[in-house]
């Protein structure tokens, strides 16, 4: 059997007598290796969502059971889960009635046959009735413990999860902290030196971390521009560089208000759905992130940010100050899901993804769904053949040494994907691609002439 690990002579001979021609060519080669190989390199990797609800449980002011209660919003939410399936989800604005964190868990994520979520424990927040919630995918993670750190007007909540790898039967695995928070809202001075302060508080709380491990926050910054104390806090090298936080899209700037972030703004979804309880206004504000360590952005300790797969979800970058349901057409996801992020929040939420060093234990892949489908070359685009339009692709290019020409996420639109321009350079290229989350399986050698 040829495997992606062995990019010989043998594979190169093996295209040209398949095809009687000669190089320069790009061969396509399609599949996903974890099940078409033993030997092939893993392609796993984990899905992280931050999502503020709005007052999720919480009746306050024109946000009443009628206007905005769990059973009006559970569809809506759910629509959203099932579209990204996130493996570790941070929410804010819970209330901190635990019958609520369980509500979600029941009524959004396990359901339709899913029961692989968890949720961390709550803890009791000194004031207010919102807090925040880890859940997580327990087929790939396991929480190994939680805390917090003492911010205000707000806990921020912290959890050290460990990847349920291969290697974890010979005690190896990856591990990741994750903080979720939700800093003050406002835009007065006082506002910025709270959030700064609970910035500076993060920070300490992470001194006195030991491990070289990766670690990410996320949540509702409530920030207005990057040079506010609290993001400057968080992102400043400090006495343990090792956890200094790093946009992964490096957009730092005066966001509030300016077209030239419109891309990353995060609220508001609406110009005026659920008046009086969400904020509306259109999308002109990023408030809502996920930050990185270093590590995380150099793969040093086994998990790796990919390139171009932080997102606003459901934010196209041409709806500043509207809807995101207006005009023009909205195709960075489904309509479907658009909708429910127009009605679920005022918030958006901001997804990434991470590579995996390894691969998830084979019971693990055993419960995911399988499914092939086949793949052609329409000129420059991928034509995908046995999936339905809206379905997100994870695509990985690699020449026949193994470097990465070209790695991130792609929306299926009209059957096509993308081939990228930096792959369209001659030579053989093979290309490993997974679609939401199943695995999918089709072996084939294709022939692209430029």
């Amino acid at each position: 059997m040829i495997t992606f690990n062995n990019y010989s002579a043998e594979i190169l001979q093996l295209a040209a007598m398949k095809f009687r021609v000669k190089l320069p060519v790009i061969f396509v080669l399609i599949g996903i290796l974890t099940i078409l190989s033993s030997s092939a390199q893993p392609f796993d990797t984990l899905r992280v969502m931050s999502y503020n609800l709005t007052n999720y449980g919480n009746t306050i002011d024109a946000c009443t059971n009628t206007t905005n209660g769990p059973a009006l919003k559970n569809p809506e939410f759910k629509n959203i889960m099932k579209y990204v399936m996130p493996d570790i989800l941070g929410v804010c604005e819970m209330n901190t009635n635990p019958a609520f964190a369980n509500n979600f868990l029941n009524n959004v994520l396990n359901t339709d046959g899913i029961t692989y979520y968890k949720k961390s424990n709550q803890q009791v927040e000194p004031s207010g009735t919102l807090t925040s919630i880890l859940y997580y995918n327990s087929d790939k993670l396991v929480l190994n413990k939680q805390s917090y750190a003492s911010t205000s007007p707000r806990l921020t909540h912290h959890y050290r999860l460990y990847l349920k790898t291969d290697q974890l039967a010979n005690g190896d695995t990856v591990w990741i902290n994750v903080l979720a928070g939700h800093l003050k809202a406002g835009n007065t001075a006082a506002d910025a030196t709270e959030r700064g302060n609970a910035a500076t508080t993060i920070r300490n709380f992470l001194n006195g971390f030991n491990r070289k491990e990766n670690c990410l926050i996320m949540g509702d910054f409530n920030t207005y521009r990057s040079s506010e104390a609290a993001y400057q806090n968080l992102t400043a090298a400090g006495t343990k560089p090792a956890y200094q936080f790093q946009d992964p899209v490096n957009r730092v700037g005066s966001w509030t208000t300016n077209s030239a972030y419109s891309d990353v703004h995060t609220q508001c979804p609406s110009l005026n759905y659920n008046s009086g309880c969400y904020s509306g206004g259109g999308l002109d504000d990023r408030f809502d992130f996920i930050l990185m360590n270093r590590h995380m952005l150099n793969d040093s300790v086994g998990l790796k940010y990919i390139t171009g797969t932080y997102k606003a979800l459901g934010n196209d970058g041409s709806h500043y100050n509207k809807s995101i349901t207006d005009s023009p057409t909205n195709n960075s996801a489904p309509s479907a899901v658009l909708q429910s992020l127009y009605k679920g929040s005022d918030h958006l939420p901001v997804v990434a993804r991470l590579r995996v060093a390894g691969s998830f234990t084979t019971a693990t892949r055993s419960i995911r769904k399988t499914q092939q489908f086949d793949m052609e070359v329409s000129g420059n685009q991928l034509l995908v053949q046995g999936v339905e339009d809206g379905h997100r692709s994870h695509l990985l290019f690699t020449d026949v040494n193994g470097k990465v020409l070209w790695e991130g996420d792609q929306t299926i639109i009209g059957s096509h994907l993308e081939i990228p321009s930096e792959v369209r350079t001659g030579g053989l290229v093979f290309v490993k691609c997974s679609t939401d989350n199943h695995f999918f399986s089709s072996l084939k050698f294709l022939r692209i002439k430029y």
